[in-house]
């Protein structure tokens, strides 16, 4: 099991000028990339856009071959149910665990992206607790 579960994410640095976030997402739509979830936190010189998209291998070497730096990293997905309280149980889940969260926003689908160095044990941790954890090809 462990990371085979894990979900592909990529982190596309932006230069945080007008203009430039157009162009990395035409850049995907010119590709026929679909985006599935983003999250996109910024400086004052750059921004970095996390992307779940459909094809993160063919994704990447688009942007690549574009001149933008990527950077690809598996996040735990997992589904969290519709209702008050979810949120603050995993995040209670989790602090009691000892395991360090770097991030984490709402996808697509119920879905939380959560990046973390043990990501595995995340994953497992999760799925002990009986919340659904996604491949990639779920978030589609």
């Amino acid at each position: 099991m462990g990371g085979v579960m894990s979900v592909r994410q990529l982190s596309v640095f932006v230069e945080n000028k007008t203009g430039h976030l157009a162009a990395v997402l035409g850049t995907l739509a010119d590709g026929e990339i679909n985006i599935l979830s983003f999250t996109i936190a910024d400086t004052t010189d750059y921004g970095i856009l996390r992307l779940i998209v459909d094809d993160a291998l063919r994704a990447k070497d688009l942007l690549t071959a574009n001149d933008y730096a990527v950077v690809e990293h598996p996040v735990v997905g997992a589904v969290i149910p519709d209702r008050p309280g979810e949120l603050a149980k995993i995040a209670r889940l989790v602090s009691q665990s000892g395991i360090d969260i770097e991030y984490f926003y709402l996808g697509g689908r119920n879905s939380l992206l959560v990046k973390a160095e043990e990501y595995e044990r995340l994953e497992a941790l999760l799925m002990e607790d009986g919340f659904r954890v996604l491949q990639s090809d779920e978030l589609i």
